[in-house]
């Protein structure tokens, strides 16, 4: 019995932070200042983009999200692939998966994307899982 429980809770535990990586797609698709930093922790917040690092979460919605993203691209849909979550303690996971974007280019009104890898630390705080630190590459 306690070990078919702990499976659940690892199940739930795994659907919880594949959750939250949907929620942080769909959030640099809507761009809602109010969506996107929900999902982001209370701690020092870090996103190491292609060429730049964004510290703290109004930096990178801010100067990453609308700056950089919005500047761009007229749309940008943030296809996950492939989830893998390594779970470091009960309160702490690294996500790594593959991804592709689908953008409408702001200059050209031209299709553009990039594929590659994305890793993400997750904390959990208050019983939520949210973002603390994001690194993708093409």
């Amino acid at each position: 019995k306690l070990e078919t429980c702990t499976n659940l809770l690892k199940e739930k535990t795994m659907e919880e932070i594949k959750q939250l990586v949907y929620n942080y797609a769909k959030a640099v698709h809507s761009q809602n200042e109010e969506e996107f930093k929900a999902l982001w922790s209370s701690k020092e917040n870090i996103l190491i983009s292609l060429a730049n690092q964004f510290n703290g979460t109004d930096a990178i919605y801010q100067d990453f999200l609308i700056g950089v993203i919005q500047s761009h691209y007229e749309s940008i849909d943030l296809v996950v692939e492939k989830i893998d979550i390594r779970m470091i303690d009960e309160n702490k996971a690294i996500v790594v998966f593959r991804y592709h974007t689908e953008c409408i280019r702001r200059d050209t009104h031209e299709p553009y994307g990039i594929q590659g890898l994305e890793t993400q630390i997750v904390i959990k705080e208050n019983n939520q899982w949210k973002l603390m630190h994001i690194h993708y590459s093409k």
